[in-house]
């Protein structure tokens, strides 16, 4: 029988899980709706629409920028989803039990749009970044309204969803610059 090569060094696969766990350990640790909550911004998902790009979006495409190889920054999106379902469920909602493949969809999303814009340019990268955040977050929204009744009131979406744009916007401009600048320090 032959072995094949692994895509993914042990290197890569060592940054791309690290990458993740850091994103998951964020999501999970910071005060993220004691924060939204005190300034008043209404979820459900509040956290995700105004601090996305740095929980998440930043972490995907550091993976694909500093790994340099397809599909990194989708590993490390679905990575981040793992981690996160390991430690709580998909925003508290258990029932029904499969709930959490939504935020496994809304993960892979946004790694999809990081992916597939982040080697174009660092403008086309960062649109990716505000698409990917928006639509996890609008699949976010979307699942826990249907399943557990509770919906963003409709004169705050469109803030949110232009905040969730930004946001991830600016998750990925973070991620171009952290990656410039290591990259200058490499020579």
């Amino acid at each position: 029988m032959k072995e094949g090569k692994s895509y993914f060094d042990v290197y890569e696969l060592g940054m791309i899980a690290l990458f993740a766990l850091g994103s998951a350990l964020l999501n999970t640790y910071l005060p993220i709706k004691t924060f939204t909550e005190y300034l008043g911004i209404p979820g459900p998902a509040a956290g995700m629409a105004v601090l996305g790009g740095f929980i998440f979006v930043l972490w995907i495409a550091l993976a694909h920028a500093i790994i340099k190889k397809r599909y990194a920054g989708v590993v490390t999106s679905l990575l981040i989803a793992s981690f996160c379902l390991l430690i709580a469920p998909w925003y508290g909602v258990v029932s029904p039990i499969w709930f959490g493949i939504y935020g496994v969809i809304a993960l892979l999303s946004m790694g999809i749009f990081v992916e597939l814009t982040a080697s174009k340019s660092v403008f086309k990268g960062a649109i990716g970044g505000g698409l990917g955040n928006l639509a996890c977050l609008g699949i976010t929204w979307i699942a826990i309204g249907v399943h557990a009744g509770v919906w963003v009131p409709s004169k705050f979406a469109p803030i949110l969803m232009l905040a969730a744009f930004v946001s991830g916007t600016i998750g990925a401009l973070i991620a171009y610059w952290i990656t410039k600048v290591r990259r200058k320090e490499q020579i």
